[in-house]
């Protein structure tokens, strides 16, 4: 007599007694296994809820300072913006908190102590204009403790890396009255030769730019060179 085989739709009932068999003696896994993907998924939305919360509560925070700093409140204002960076660091308006530090400090004439959060502040002076702005702060708060190279090094950062012309210009500008300022007149033309470069012809600017060249060529001719030592002497 032929053996019969089993039909689809006893495999299938086969199959799921089979299922159930295995939940039956794994009840404690699979209620645990539940436990732990609900958990992790109330994680997830708490820490999502718990950021909004942050950033709305940063942005209003950020919001109240920027008024306290325009009704001329520096010294408030400088210490709030200090408990903003400690309690909301790492939020987006972290950066602009620094920036306005150091601005407060600058205008208190605390300016060594501006310098480390305008330098905190700059991140891609290629896309992002707040940290053109904090680097305008750092070189200035350099000029204010007489960093001259410090300074110098800051203005032609940003006269490199930022993309408007208006700041290119305005930094590039600051660094070569600098070098001027300091003898190194050659350098000073250097810079506005850049200036020059990138000035539209029919700029006004552009016809300064020129003549500051040669004002700066013609004064390092005249700057006394010192007499070759006289070779056996």
């Amino acid at each position: 007599m032929a053996q019969s085989h089993p039909s689809g739709e006893d495999q299938f009932v086969t199959t799921t007694l089979q299922i159930l068999a295995w939940a039956q003696k794994n009840t404690r896994a699979l209620i645990l296994g539940a436990g732990t993907l609900a958990i992790a998924i109330f994680a997830v939305k708490y820490y999502l809820d718990y950021q909004n919360t942050v950033q709305e509560a940063a942005s209003s925070e950020i919001r109240t300072i920027r008024f306290q700093m325009q009704s001329g409140s520096s010294d408030q204002s400088i210490e709030r913006l200090r408990t903003f960076m400690i309690t909301y660091d790492g939020t987006v308006y972290a950066q602009e908190a620094r920036i306005l530090l150091a601005q407060s400090l600058l205008e208190s004439g605390r300016t060594g102590e501006a310098i480390e959060p305008a330098s905190q502040a700059i991140s891609d002076l290629k896309d992002d204009v707040l940290s053109g702005r904090a680097a305008f702060l750092l070189a200035a708060a350099y000029e204010e403790v007489a960093d001259t190279n410090s300074a110098i090094q800051t203005y032609e950062r940003i006269g490199n890396d930022v993309q408007q012309r208006v700041q290119r210009s305005r930094a590039l500008q600051a660094a070569a009255r600098l070098r001027e300022g300091s003898g190194d007149y050659a350098g000073a033309a250097a810079i506005y030769a850049q200036l020059l470069e990138f000035t539209p012809e029919d700029v006004p600017a552009h016809a300064f730019y020129r003549m500051r060249i040669t004002e700066m060529r013609t004064a390092e001719r005249r700057v006394p060179q010192m007499p070759a030592e006289v070779e056996g002497g």
